[in-house]
């Protein structure tokens, strides 16, 4: 592409006469030019097109043989943009949502992602970042205050830059440069930490839903509210909820949940409960078995809340102070006594009653109901409990020591929660709570 200046400065004079602001930083559009440049013959996609500033760059840093899909759901800034580069045989632009091109997207198939607009960046995160073949890079800016953000928007950017902090597939740059960049190059990594096997899952502790009936009579839907299930699962318990006539959106961090949890009908997708697109849209939040996971526990609550209406109630029950503290025990101790395992690395959060209360009324709640309930649990194996469960703190194991873990695992825990007559109890102790935010 030649006269590339030339190109920008009629961009943006002709951006400018309609009245657009949103327009991209010189600076970032060069430095996209030098990293398309460094992928020769790549596929790239770019979710919001805007008036096509950032497109130009990106195409002029591509070679003969790159391709590039934009999209945008702004018809006449898609329009500008095609009067200057439409000739561009290499450019595919797509007026409509962004979601819906990363879901007709093959995963693993693009080398450069520059996420521009909230589809890909602050929600369909997980699905955007799952189309980068290993050593792609995703690319964002505005990562930086900027005059024209909307109130609150400061705590949603920096939700986000905790959730890619978090990714261990990831190697991220923080650049407090130009309008605030960040790059995140996609690394292989031997385990997902993220991935669940539904079938698995479902065979082996279907307890988890089972037990959680009286949550769902303690959140009490009624006909018309909206209710989030956040940590959807397989969407057994949000079919439950939406029986009782609610509008029932799922969310869940695991992409092979939330493709089942779909196909039973329940409204779902990808996210976090530290990273939720949501502000003042629900009457309830549900949770079963899911915080537990989240160590942010102040980040969690203060996105439950943002995404609550005022009086919406937040219901949920996972693992409470002292929950399989048998089995967290035996795990810890097989590590001690193999340092070639590496450091162990606890992935839970346990609260007290009196920790979780506190935390829940810091962020403008009302606790009409917490409790602490001991629930002895039967398993057929623990082994198999830890197949399903212990795959983060054991995703740098080989497959022989996955398996020497379990087995010495297993022989520590044996006294405490095993008997021949009972089998595998499991010393479950869950958290239950309802608040209300004011």
């Amino acid at each position: 592409m030649k006269n590339i200046n030339k190109i920008i400065t009629a961009i943006e004079k002709e951006t400018r006469a309609i009245g657009f602001d949103q327009t991209s930083d010189r600076q970032v559009g060069e430095l996209l030019a030098t990293l398309v440049a460094s992928k020769p013959n790549a596929k790239i996609l770019e979710l919001g097109t805007g008036s096509g500033l950032s497109t130009a760059w990106i195409a002029y840093g591509m070679d003969k043989k790159s391709h590039i899909v934009t999209v945008d759901n702004d018809e006449r800034l898609v329009e500008i943009a095609k009067k200057h580069l439409g000739s561009d045989s290499r450019i595919d632009f797509r007026v409509g949502l962004g979601e819906e091109v990363i879901e007709e997207t093959k995963e693993n198939s693009i080398d450069f992602i520059f996420a521009d607009t909230w589809p890909g960046k602050y929600h369909y995160l997980d699905e955007a970042l799952a189309l980068l073949r290993v050593g792609g890079i995703y690319m964002i800016d505005d990562m930086l205050p900027q005059p024209n953000w909307p109130e609150g928007h400061g705590k949603k950017v920096d939700a986000l830059i905790e959730t890619l902090k978090q990714r261990d597939n990831f190697h991220m740059t923080q650049m407090d440069w130009a309008t605030g960049v960040i790059l995140c190059t996609k690394i292989e990594t031997e385990k997902e930490t993220n991935q669940w096997n539904p079938n698995e899952y479902s065979k082996h502790t279907a307890f988890v839903s089972q037990l959680a009936m009286p949550v769902v009579d303690l959140l009490d839907p009624k006909k018309g509210e909206r209710v989030l299930d956040l940590g959807c699962g397989d969407g057994t318990l949000a079919l439950e909820i939406q029986s009782k006539g609610a509008d029932v959106i799922g969310v869940d961090l695991s992409k092979e949940m939330v493709e089942v949890a779909k196909a039973k009908g329940i409204k779902a997708f990808v996210a976090s409960a530290t990273h939720l697109p949501f502000e003042s849209e629900f009457d309830a939040i549900f949770s079963n078995a899911v915080l537990h996971w989240v160590k942010d526990a102040n980040l969690a609550v203060q996105n439950i809340a943002k995404s609550l209406k005022r009086g919406g109630r937040f219901v949920a029950e996972f693992g409470g102070k002292g929950n399989m503290q048998s089995v967290v025990e035996a795990m810890e101790e097989v590590f001690a006594k193999h340092p070639e395992f590496g450091e162990f690395s606890n992935p839970w959060y346990f609260p007290s009653v009196n920790e979780y209360k506190k935390l829940l009324e810091e962020f403008g709640f009302e606790v009409e109901y917490i409790e602490l309930i001991d629930r002895p649990t039967p398993m057929n194996s623990l082994a198999k409990w830890l197949d399903i469960f212990a795959n983060g703190i054991c995703q740098n194991l080989t497959d022989k020591q996955f398996e020497v873990f379990k087995q010495e695992a297993e022989g520590i825990a044996k006294d405490k929660t095993y008997t021949p007559r009972d089998g595998w109890i499991l010393d479950y102790r869950r958290l239950r709570v309802k608040a209300i935010k004011l």
